[in-house]
């Protein structure tokens, strides 16, 4: 049971004291440390290890300074200020890795050097593809690839000699051709969402969230909910809902309720994907899943390829509402023809080359789930069976 004299005594730089006031506060330092980690990696993994690991040293920083700055006269004080310390400190670091979207991190790279494969080295195209075609979780933010792509092509320095030729003498740097600007934009930031979707978002947790048995839980769920119907969601808002929402049992309503989280996420978001809380599934969702993450896949593959192949392809199989007009040696060649407005020789050409852009995506996509042995069969699969000549 910590006193006050131990307080005091840590205050004075007493080991034994300090090492009690930590001691007393771990349980408390773990599990905040724990909730900050999984608002930045939901999904748990090596990242949540990492961040849970980094929050636990500075909860602890967090505890050491409190009790330098700490002058009530109560245990129960200094709990409160401890703990309020701790849990105000995690959040400035959670904010703080949530916007360093320019940063690029392990995932990052792997990521953008999957696109790069897909996009046959062309670094300006795999940047465009990172930001679609991975599965989500894994899709970077424009900045995060922009990042990565700069880190994948190297620092060029900006004394570079940029040579004698044209217009450009033999002692111009690549600093000389650099605009310079004497401010900085005054640009405003605006959230992803708007006053109508946030509004909408928490009527829909209103109604279908599961209410915690936890009595102080339950009053935050309401309050903040509350608060959140006469006014535009804060992020402190948002991050308590984050830590008190419970999802409903049944699929349709748990997607509605982690939907709306992802709409209040994005309101109080102006610079990366925010984290949102673990996608909880059971069996009756496992059905569903893989079908609907499979769709979503093989859209954003197409989406990602040109116009002409993608629609050529789109017209082949029947994709997204598309007329089927067939693949094989017996497909309707004329009707997919007029259909598209192509002559007999462009169209093979263009379902030749699509389906082959269009494997190799999906492969680097699929890879990107983890699946790599099953990303290795497809590119196989595809090696094996497509053709030149377009039939197959």
């Amino acid at each position: 049971m910590l006193t006050f004299d131990t307080i005091r005594a840590a205050q004075n730089n007493d080991l034994d004291a300090v090492t009690a006031v930590i001691e007393w506060t771990e349980s408390r330092v773990q599990r905040h440390a724990e909730v900050a980690a999984r608002r930045i990696a939901p999904h748990g993994g090596a990242a949540f290890a990492n961040y849970r690991d980094e929050f636990v040293q500075i909860a602890r920083i967090a505890v050491w300074d409190s009790l330098s700055r700490f002058t009530d006269g109560t245990v129960d004080s200094f709990e409160r200020y401890a703990f309020t310390t701790i849990e105000n400190k995690l959040k400035d670091e959670v904010r703080s890795a949530r916007n360093s979207g320019g940063a690029v991190d392990e995932n990052a790279m792997k990521t953008f050097s999957a696109m790069v494969e897909a996009a046959d080295g062309d670094v300006y195209e795999a940047a465009k593809l990172a930001q679609t075609l991975p599965p989500k979780g894994r899709r970077l933010s424009a900045d995060r690839a922009e990042a990565a792509r700069l880190a994948w092509q190297g620092n060029v320095s900006l004394d570079k000699p940029m040579g004698g030729h044209g217009s450009v003498t033999e002692n111009s740097t690549l600093a000389d051709f650099l605009p310079a600007y004497d401010e900085e934009p005054d640009g405003e930031i605006r959230p992803k969402v708007g006053v109508g979707a946030a509004s909408e978002a928490v009527h829909v947790l209103m109604r279908y969230v599961t209410v915690p048995k936890d009595e102080k839980a339950a009053q935050t769920l309401s309050e903040t909910l509350a608060a959140c119907v006469w006014g535009y969601p804060t992020l402190p808002a948002v991050e308590a809902l984050e830590d008190v929402v419970r999802v409903p049992a049944d699929p349709t309503e748990r997607r509605y309720v982690l939907d709306a989280m992802a709409v209040l996420r994005s309101a109080v978001s102006t610079a990366t994907e925010g984290a949102l809380i673990e996608d909880l599934r059971d069996v009756r969702d496992e059905r569903t899943a893989d079908s609907r993450e499979k769709h979503e896949r093989v859209n954003n593959t197409l989406d990602s390829m040109g116009a002409a192949q993608r629609d050529v392809l789109r017209h082949s199989f029947g994709i997204g509402g598309a007329t089927d007009f067939g693949w094989g040696d017996g497909c309707d060649m004329d009707g997919l023809c007029a259909a598209l407005d192509m002559t007999y020789v462009n169209a093979k050409a263009h379902r030749a080359k699509g389906r082959k852009a269009f494997a190799k995506r999906y492969a680097a996509a699929v890879a990107l789930t983890g699946a790599v042995a099953y990303a290795a069969e497809l590119e196989a699969a595809a090696a094996s069976t497509l053709t030149n000549k377009g039939r197959k």
